[in-house]
């Protein structure tokens, strides 16, 4: 086993050495025992993440319909939508008994 040189780090002390390698020691099993959360909480910041996707492509297909509709309304406004057309003079011509 390859020795450190302690002088660098101010670890002279054997006693003060001592107790940075038992801290070292707790934050190691610390690290270890706290795994599954970590794991956890990295698959739970993926979930958002395709959250987030869903999201981003529901407001795609939002913007869409509403690019849709806007110009069904301007057409229908001009008078040139033949399926309300359509559905217009069909109706007056039922109500006049046309047909």
């Amino acid at each position: 086993m390859e020795h450190l040189n302690l002088d660098e780090i101010g670890l002279t002390d054997r006693t003060q050495y001592n107790a940075t390698v038992a801290n070292f020691n707790q934050i190691q099993r610390t690290v270890n025992g706290n795994t599954d959360d970590i794991k956890s909480e990295l698959n739970s910041k993926a979930n958002l993440n395709d959250f987030k996707n869903e999201i981003k492509r529901l407001d795609d297909k939002t913007d869409a319909l509403d690019k849709d509709w806007k110009a069904r309304l301007k057409r229908v406004t001009l008078g040139t939508d033949e399926e309300t057309i359509e559905n217009v003079v069909t109706k007056i011509l039922i109500e006049k008994g046309v047909i």
